[in-house]
């Protein structure tokens, strides 16, 4: 099943908030990150050892796949948490990054969608050499040079591969490897600030 062949379920069934149709299996469709200020992290996105939903980073949200039934399209459309917010920030572990989601649509808050399309156009982004350097060792270096090359080597099509290696390493390549997406985690950083999993 694939994002785009993604249906609305046959049955709903209201949950917390209201407002919102529980279209996910479990008990709770999103998950508390901070008890202070309790901030629900929708469920499609929470990491688990088996995420709802199978996305490889280096590739587009539009080949986002899923074997569970009863997960429709509009899910994509709804808060990436709640209360919704208008910026989320997720820690990705081995880069030197951070990457801030705002909504797509004005005034509107971050929806499960924006979260990864923002996680796939951040990871696209070309690094500097200064990026490359200053990685820890000699054995980093060649781990991402060596996702690099295979991230390349798949692409069966001659055209598409000679461009892709043209363009260098990527900001995905600094995963090194880890580049299955297994939801994002809770941070102490406040209720905003998630870390994503890439087992």
């Amino acid at each position: 099943m694939t994002v785009s062949s993604f249906s609305p379920a046959s049955s709903s069934a209201p949950m917390t908030p209201p407002s919102y149709p529980r279209i996910l299996p479990g008990p709770m469709p999103y998950s508390t990150s901070f008890q202070s200020k309790p901030t629900r992290l929708h469920a499609l996105l929470q990491s688990s050892p088996s995420p709802l939903l199978n996305f490889d980073l280096r590739q587009p949200p539009s080949t986002i796949t899923s074997h569970h039934k009863g997960i429709s399209l509009c899910s994509f459309s709804e808060p990436a948490t709640q209360p919704p917010l208008s910026s989320l920030t997720i820690v990705v572990p081995y880069l030197p990054w951070t990457l801030t989601v705002y909504p797509s649509r004005r005034g509107g808050y971050v929806t499960v969608e924006d979260v990864f399309e923002e996680l796939y156009r951040m990871l696209r982004k070309n690094i500097v050499a200064e990026d490359y350097h200053a990685l820890p060792s000699d054995k980093d270096r060649r781990r991402v040079s060596d996702a690099y090359e295979r991230r390349y080597r798949r692409i069966p099509s001659s055209r598409e591969y000679e461009e892709e290696k043209r363009l260098g390493v990527r900001r995905v390549d600094f995963l090194m490897g880890r580049v299955n997406f297994g939801g994002l985690a809770p941070s102490a950083e406040g209720p905003d600030v998630w870390v994503l999993q890439t087992p």
